[in-house]
C-alpha cells in the first residue's frame, strides 16, 4: 500500500490539520442541541468503513458502476471507476459508448467496462445503411452497389432516425438495468458529453435507477441533465449531486434560487436548492466542501492539493459511491442483526455522511500527491495516493481496518477533525472556487 511522502503532510500536525474544520448547522445557521462535535463524526465515518479480514468475498467491500464515456471524453469514467478501487471497492464497471471502450479498457485491465451505448453519428450511420440497402433490395441491385443518398430532413428519415433512436434507448437502458442487482451504486455523468442520444440514455437509466431505489452520484453531465429537468431525482433522497461553482450557479439559476443580494452565503444558497429538490444531497465543490441535505450542513476543509489539476471531481463522485455502498451496508447489517446501539446517529443522513467521508480522502489524497509532486500533480497522482489517505484517516497502523479503529488515534491522526461551529467563514462564499 501506499504510504504518505517522508517528510511530507502526513508527518506533522501542521500540514492537514491546520486547516480542517467540520461544522454541523441547522438551517437557521446555529448549532443545535443535537449537533455532533468532530470527534463523533469522525468515529462515524470510521465505523462504517469495512473491516478487512480473510473471510470477507468478492464485491462485499462494494460494487459500483459509473455511466459515462463518449468518443470525445474517456479520462473522467475511468478516473471516477478506479477511484472507488482505490478507496476500497471490489469491483467498478463503467458502462460507456462504443466508441469510448476499447479507450478505457487499454487503460485498466482492473475496470469492467460494458460497450453498450451508440453515440448520435454512429447510429444515424446505421439508420442510413439500413435505408440503403432496402432501397438497394427495392431496385434489385446489391446494396454495396447503390449509392442513393438518404436526403436531410426527409419524412421517412426523420421517422427511421427517431424510431431507431427511442429503441436503442430502449435497449441501452434494459442493459444497464440488468445489473442493477449486482450494483451498490451507480455514478452517471462523467465524461458523458452532449451527444443527445447518450443524454436520452442516461436520462432514461436515472428515471429507472430511481424506480429501482439504486443510489446514486451525479457529476458532471449529470448535472446538466439535472439542471435541465430538475424533476429526474427531486424527492430522491438515495442520491448525491456533486456540483463545482459553475454547475452550481447552472441549478441555482434553474430553480429560480439568486446568487446576488443579501444573505448571499453558500450555506444559505445550498439550502435553497436543496429545499427545491426535497431530497438529494448537495456536495458543493470548493476551496471547501459543502454538503447538504436541506437540514444539516457539513463543511469540509481539510487541506489538498493547491494545485487545481482536472478530474478531482471524477475521483471525488467514484469516492463518494464506495462511501455510500460502505454506508448502506453498515446500516442493512446492523438493522439484521438488531444490533441498534451500532446504528449511526438519527441526527446523520446517510448520505451526508457517506459524501463527507469521501471528501476527506479525496483532499487527503490531494494533500499527499501534491507534497510529493507539486506543480506536476495530475489526477493520475492522487488515485495513487487513495490508499495512504484511507490508512491514515481510517486503518489502523496495521491496515487492518475499522475493527480497531482506535490505534488510528495517533500522530497523524489528531488534530485531523477539529469541529468548531461558527458562521460561515469567507471561504465559503458563493464566489469561491470550484473544481
Amino acid at each position: 500500500m501506499n504510504s504518505a511522502p517522508r517528510g511530507g503532510i502526513g508527518d506533522n500536525r501542521t500540514g492537514i490539520g491546520s486547516r480542517t474544520a467540520t461544522r454541523n448547522l441547522s438551517a437557521d445557521g446555529t448549532r443545535p442541541e443535537n449537533a455532533m462535535m468532530s470527534d463523533e463524526i469522525r468515529s462515524e465515518v470510521r465505523r462504517i468503513v469495512p473491516t478487512l479480514t480473510d473471510d470477507r468475498f468478492k464485491g462485499q467491500s462494494g460494487k459500483i458502476a459509473v455511466l459515462g464515456g463518449c468518443y470525445e471524453y474517456t479520462g473522467a469514467p475511468y478516473f471516477a471507476a478506479f477511484a472507488a478501487l482505490a478507496a476500497g471497492a471490489d469491483l467498478s464497471h463503467v458502462f460507456c459508448s462504443t466508441s469510448a471502450a476499447p479507450i478505457i479498457k487499454q487503460y485498466s485491465p482492473d475496470l469492467l467496462v460494458h460497450p453498450y451505448f451508440l453515440q448520435r453519428s454512429d447510429l444515424l450511420q446505421q439508420v442510413k445503411a439500413a435505408s440503403t440497402s432496402q432501397l438497394a433490395s427495392a431496385a434489385g441491385a446489391p446494396a454495396a452497389m447503390s449509392s442513393i443518398p438518404l436526403v436531410p430532413g426527409d419524412q421517412a428519415d426523420v421517422a427511421a432516425q427517431t424510431a431507431a433512436a427511442a429503441a436503442h434507448v430502449a435497449e441501452a437502458t434494459a442493459e444497464v438495468e440488468s445489473w442493477f442487482n449486482r450494483l451498490d451504486c451507480l455514478v452517471v455523468g462523467p465524461g458523458l458529453g452532449r451527444d443527445p442520444l447518450l443524454l436520452d440514455i442516461a436520462r432514461s437509466v436515472i428515471l429507472r435507477a430511481k424506480a429501482a431505489k439504486m443510489p446514486m452520484v451525479l457529476d458532471g453531465d449529470g448535472l446538466f441533465l439535472v439542471a435541465r429537468e430538475p424533476e429526474l431525482v427531486a424527492g430522491y433522497t438515495n442520491c448525491v449531486l456533486t456540483p463545482n461553482l459553475n454547475e452550481f450557479r447552472r441549478l441555482a439559476s434553474t430553480m429560480g434560487v439568486s446568487l446576488h443580494g443579501p444573505n448571499n452565503d453558500r450555506s444559505s444558497k445550498l439550502l435553497e436548492v436543496t429545499a427545491h429538490l426535497r431530497g438529494p444531497t448537495l456536495v458543493s465543490k470548493g476551496p471547501v466542501d459543502a454538503i447538504c441535505d436541506g437540514k444539516v450542513t457539513m463543511i469540509c476543509n481539510a487541506s489538498g492539493g493547491a494545485k487545481r489539476c482536472g478530474s478531482q471531481g471524477d475521483i471525488l463522485a467514484g469516492t463518494i459511491a464506495t462511501f455510500i455502498s460502505w454506508t448502506l451496508a453498515f446500516l442493512d447489517s446492523a438493522r439484521q442483526s438488531a444490533e441498534v446501539e451500532v446504528v449511526i446517529l438519527p441526527e446523520i443522513n446517510p448520505m451526508v455522511l457517506a459524501s463527507y467521508g469521501a471528501c476527506l480522502v479525496t483532499r487527503t489524497a490531494a494533500a499527499y500527491a501534491f507534497a510529493a509532486r507539486k506543480r506536476a500533480m495530475v489526477a493520475s497522482d492522487m488515485l495513487s495516493q487513495l490508499g495512504s489517505a484511507m490508512e491514515m484517516l481510517f486503518d489502523t497502523a496495521g491496515g487492518t481496518g475499522a475493527a480497531g479503529a482506535a490505534a488510528s488515534q495517533g500522530a497523524q491522526g489528531q488534530g485531523l477533525l477539529q469541529a468548531h461551529v461558527a458562521a460561515p467563514t469567507a471561504g465559503m462564499g458563493v464566489p469561491g472556487g470550484g473544481s
